[in-house]
Formats: C-alpha cells, structure tokens, sequence
C-alpha cells in the first residue's frame, strides 16, 4: 500500500523518496553509522531529505512560538517562556533550514525558501533593534557623569578579579547588586581610590567620591531564589548646582518559574507603600527582558538608557555568549544619555552597563 502522507500534502512539493521501503539504489556508504540505515528503510537521500524537512519544520515552529512571546511578553505564565525565546537562534534556526532547503530541494521548495527569508529578516531586524546599541549622542545638557552598574553574583563578589575589572573601568558611580567582600572600605578604597567611599543598603553597595545624603532599603520579600530587593540612593554631583540625583536600585528573582506579572504586581504595592517616590535613574538586574511588564508597569515613565545612546551589543546575560537583557539602566526624562555600552569583566555571570549621562538643559 502506498504511504498516503507525503511532504506533498504538507504543501511542501515532493515525496524525499520517503516511498521507497529499500535502499536498493540509494546507498548510505559513506555516511557516519550508515550501516544502520537500511533498519529504518531509508538511504542517503532519504535521510537528507527528511532531516531538510525537519529543520523548515523545526525553525517554523520556532518563528511561531517566538512571534507569540514578542505579543505577549510575560504577561502570562505560560507566554513569559516564549518571551525569552532570543531572536538570534530565531534567525540561526531559519537560515539553517533555508541552507538545507537549497541543497537539496532548491526548486520544489521555492515557497518554502522565501517564507524562511523573511522570518529571517524580521528576527535579524528584531535583534538588531533590541540587542546592538545606535551609537553614542552628543548631548546637549549640563556636566556628564559616568554610572557603572553590575551584578557580581556568587561567589564574584569575593573574587579578586572583581576588584581588577572594576579598576579597569572607573566610573562616577559604581552600583553594584550582590555585593560581597570587595566592597569592603578598604578593599574599594584599593580598586577605586582613597577618597572613594561605600554605601550600603541590603545587597546593594553604591560606590562614589561624592557625597551621599541617602542609602535606604526600601522593600524586600520572597526566600532563596525568590528573594527580591529594592533601595534608594540620593546623591549630590558637583556642577549640578546643589540638584540631587536619585537612584533606585532593583534585584529581582531569577526563579523562571516565578510569574514576572505577580512579581511586577509585588513589587509595584511594595514601591508604593514603601515610598519609594520619584526617582531619576534605576538600575539593576531584573532577570526580565526589554518587554516585560515588569518593566512596563512599574516603570513605565523610564526609558532604557541602552536604548538612547547604546553602543554595541547590549545583552547583558549569560556573560560568556550574552544573548538576553536582563540588566537594565532606566532614566527618567531629566536625564539625557550621551553613551552606554555593555562590557565584559571576564567574571561573574553577568556583564557590567556602563552610562554617561547628565541633565537635560
């Protein structure tokens, strides 16, 4: 009897021989373990032509779940595992399966190939806009000031290649999540300079040569991997004629099976009650990418700073292949962005965002 399914009747063209219950003609020589595919009834064209097959069906499925976590973020449960799925693999999974699709079936599939192109296309220009940095501005307003934020982890917060990163990228401010032994006094006083002083406010150490009139936490909650933090620094810069700049610093679960909706919901009563109030500029790692209605609903006046001025390739996590970003920079409209860039300690699990920024004029 003939096999009534056939890529055909999938709308593809063709048949991959997948007929043929024998290899009498098509021979696997040659093939690594070729020895085994006349078990399965297939040669090497057949195999060939249904691993293309697999890899269009594979990067559709992928396109599609993809698409779905773009329009729903992490709004639900269920659609905030598809929001993390990364528009790079998108697009290496696509043109994998047009690669194969020209090798093999060039002129059948010609539909096939171009549907491929353009879920190409949309997920290069998805990672484009929201992984590579414009390219720094000039600015128009007052003095500059430089933020270096990062979350040295466990156990980089006692590392002395810490210490040695952060020295190499001096900045005004240095916001560290997770803080750990280099923050002591006379550690920092070692990689950032004797007149540098720390300010602590739970798992958040602010490090700065200028005064500090406020270091306070303003809310926690959860236990282990569900703990979340938030604190409130205000800080006074030379050359802004006595205006205080205030900085909120966030570290929030990395769990992935905790709801980032309940966890927005949460953190937004926590703010509130906790009086947080108006704040300038918010960092920290949020383990939440760029459209995560965390983000949206609790700081939906501030703006990415990575997104004004960045320059480069702006993922933040895992450090080695960075392929998410869940560290964020968020200002207020006070505050310009003259340029900003990721950089790569060659410690922790994260990668340091380094702004410059000052106030509009």
């Amino acid at each position: 009897m003939p096999n009534r399914w056939s890529p055909a009747s999938a709308g593809f063209g063709g048949d991959w021989g997948l007929r043929k219950p024998h290899i009498a003609v098509l021979r696997a020589d040659g093939l690594p373990f070729g020895h085994l595919y006349p078990a399965i009834g297939m040669g090497r064209v057949e195999l060939g032509r249904f691993a293309t097959f697999s890899s269009a069906l594979t990067a559709w499925i992928m396109a599609a779940l993809w698409i779905v976590g773009l329009a729903c973020a992490d709004r639900f449960a269920w659609s905030q595992w598809l929001s993390w799925i990364p528009a790079p693999m998108v697009a290496l999974a696509a043109a994998g399966a047009s690669l194969a699709i020209l090798a093999t079936r060039p002129n059948r599939w010609r539909r096939g190939v171009l549907g491929l192109a353009v879920v190409l296309v949309a997920s290069m220009a998805w990672t484009v806009h929201a992984l590579v940095g414009v390219g720094a501005s000039p600015g128009t307003g007052g003095p500059a000031v430089t933020v270096l934020q990062w979350n040295t982890d466990w156990p980089s917060g006692d590392d002395p290649r810490s210490e040695l990163a952060l020295a190499a990228h001096p900045a005004d401010f240095v916001l560290i999540s997770n803080r750990g032994s280099i923050t002591a006094a006379e550690r920092v006083q070692a990689w950032a300079g004797p007149d540098a002083r720390v300010f602590g406010a739970g798992p958040f150490a602010l490090v700065t040569r200028w005064p500090v009139v406020e270091a306070t936490q303003i809310a926690a909650g959860g236990q282990g991997r569900q703990l979340w933090w938030v604190a409130r620094f205000t800080v006074m810069p030379p050359g802004w004629e006595g205006r205080p700049l205030r900085i909120a610093m966030v570290d929030l679960p990395s769990r992935p099976t905790l709801s980032r909706a309940a966890i927005a919901e949460a953190l937004g009563r926590a703010c509130e009650q906790g009086g947080l109030g108006e704040v300038d500029l918010i960092a920290g790692d949020f383990n939440a990418t760029e459209t995560s209605v965390i983000l949206s609903r609790c700081f939906g006046g501030m703006s990415d700073a990575l997104n004004q001025s960045g320059s480069g390739w702006l993922a933040t996590w895992p450090r080695a292949l960075p392929l998410w970003r869940i560290d964020h920079v968020l200002v207020s409209g006070r505050l310009e962005v003259r340029n900003g860039r990721t950089i790569d300690p060659r410690v922790s699990h994260h990668r340091m965002t380094w702004t410059e920024i000052a106030e509009h004029r």
